[in-house]
């Protein structure tokens, strides 16, 4: 019994550290709510002995995180990206051992650093491909790199009157004298797995042997989402049902105490009467 109500009690913890964090990071943008996932503990086989089924309580098998699409809100901001429908942004960031760590995202709440690059909130920066042809096409068999706009107005801020982003991320600088000049296309990764990949803190998320390896893609092609310049995709928590969540791992938490609680008190109980006698 005591063996049964702590798995349930270790559960209950589980679900309930997974709801809080859903919880904390409702205003994150990009952010994508996890649930854990559980399963009986089988006492005994039923095909060794027949119609004994009891199990031996609860234990988590997978914290899973939901890929649903969040809302998308209008910010007006030239540099807030969103994606509706399927793929991720690629960051990269520099490394103290000099290589790049790429990370992966549906937050793009970008600006400009002083180097000219396009960059999140955490100064890592956002990769994308050359274009070819018209302007319109990206070269998608390149490597993705970090896209960079004073690059394409020779290193002059100040010609640049206005960024345009497609929504086949095709990013344009209109300049101050009203020549539009193309500077890349917005990369977005898919995997094998998606909900394979591993958290790396608030919306970013990382690669593992599970997700597979990522592929990148222009947007609207390959069945990728479209991006949607001037607006951001707010975190796919509904507070109401998290909080109903997080009522229901407390009951079961609560429960699960008293009953470890009771079995401690018999065992005690069975202990002083064993030693009177």
């Amino acid at each position: 019994m005591m063996r049964t109500s702590l798995t349930g009690l270790v559960g209950a913890s589980r679900d309930l550290s997974v709801v809080s964090n859903n919880l904390a990071n409702a205003k994150t943008v990009g952010f994508k709510r996890s649930v854990a996932q559980f399963t009986d503990v089988i006492g005994a086989s039923p095909e060794a002995r027949p119609g004994t089924e009891a199990g031996q309580g609860a234990m988590t098998t997978d914290i899973r995180r939901s890929t649903g699409q969040g809302t998308l809100t209008d910010t007006g901001g030239s540099l807030d990206l969103a994606i509706a429908g399927a793929g991720l942004f690629a960051f990269q960031q520099p490394t103290p051992e000099g290589v790049p760590e790429v990370s992966y995202s549906r937050a793009g709440r970008l600006t400009i650093n002083a180097s000219g690059d396009v960059v999140d909130g955490g100064g890592a920066q956002l990769l994308g491909f050359s274009l070819v042809g018209t302007g319109t096409s990206a070269m998608v068999n390149d490597q993705p790199k970090p896209l960079n706009v004073l690059s394409a107005v020779g290193g002059d801020a100040s010609k640049i009157r206005n960024i345009t982003i497609g929504a086949n991320g095709v990013m344009t600088i209109a300049t101050n004298t009203g020549t539009l000049v193309p500077v890349g296309a917005v990369a977005v990764a898919s995997f094998t797995n998606e909900t394979g990949l591993a958290n790396a803190g608030g919306a970013k998320l990382k690669v593992t042997d599970h997700s597979g390896l990522a592929t990148y893609h222009q947007p609207t092609r390959d069945g990728m989402g479209e991006i949607k310049q001037g607006a951001i995709e707010e975190a796919n928590v509904d507070i109401s049902a998290e909080m109903l969540r997080m009522i229901q791992a407390q009951q079961a938490y609560n429960g699960n105490a008293r009953a470890l609680q009771t079995g401690s008190e018999m065992l005690r109980s069975a202990v002083e009467t064993l030693t009177r006698g």
